[in-house]
């Protein structure tokens, strides 16, 4: 009897990587595929991959004796799997710097430096109450936080690394945000208004560009920082 093949590939090639890689396509045939957990494979990159891309190894032989030694760490946890997810707002820290995962213009994970080590800030994706009447909210990192009052959208601001709330910024007029999806994508603004959604319109938002521009996007695009969350781009 032949039995099928069950559930996905473990293995990854270059020219079917998804977006959120930034290494190029045809210098090699295959590259690290993030393994499932923290973020969702299509909007991660690998470990590893964050640690070529940041200078620190050239190759697979070096980046595995890099994450032996216990050099780096992620969210302020230490990191060995050299396939473990680096998505969105990860904290990722080698000796003494420290750098934060975002997107670029084209929706690819890059490393930008950030004063910011110890927070990390995470939007809510989901609300529901539990069963004992508590609060739970699900993060966009995956982890879920029970007893703390927020809205979906809203950014959550978690310290590293025991991963409680300390505080909160609001997806409303006023907000400065991080544009995640769109042709803008990548671009810091502020929001002007939150246009609501209706039976058959989606909810819309209305931002400011750091350049002056302002234009209209999904609300669902828009994800609410603040200063000083990252410096600049390497």
């Amino acid at each position: 009897m032949i039995m099928g093949k069950k559930g996905g590939t473990k293995h990854l090639k270059r020219i079917a990587m998804p977006q959120s890689f930034s290494a190029p396509r045809k210098v090699m045939t295959w590259i690290k595929k993030p393994l499932p957990g923290r973020h969702a494979a299509e909007g991660a990159i690998s470990l590893s991959q964050a640690v070529r891309d940041l200078g620190f190894a050239m190759n697979a032989r070096e980046t595995k004796l890099i994450l032996a030694n216990r050099n780096i760490l992620v969210d302020g946890v230490v990191r060995v799997e050299m396939k473990d997810p680096v998505g969105f707002m990860d904290v990722l820290t080698v000796g003494q710097k420290n750098w934060r995962a975002i997107l670029d213009n084209k929706g690819r994970v890059i490393m930008v430096k950030t004063n910011k080590p110890a927070v990390k800030l995470c939007q809510v994706k989901k609300k529901m109450r539990t069963k004992g009447g508590k609060i739970q909210l699900t993060l966009h990192d995956g982890r879920n936080i029970i007893g703390y009052e927020a809205k979906v959208g809203d950014t959550v601001e978690v310290s590293l690394p025991d991963g409680k709330p300390k505080g909160k910024i609001s997806l409303a007029a006023g907000s400065k945000c991080f544009v995640i999806g769109g042709k803008q994508m990548g671009r810091v603004g502020t929001i002007e208004e939150i246009v609501p959604g209706t039976a058959t319109r989606i909810s819309e938002a209305k931002c400011k560009l750091e350049d002056g521009v302002t234009y209209t996007t999904l609300k669902a695009y828009l994800f609410p920082i603040t200063d000083g969350t990252f410096e600049k781009k390497e």
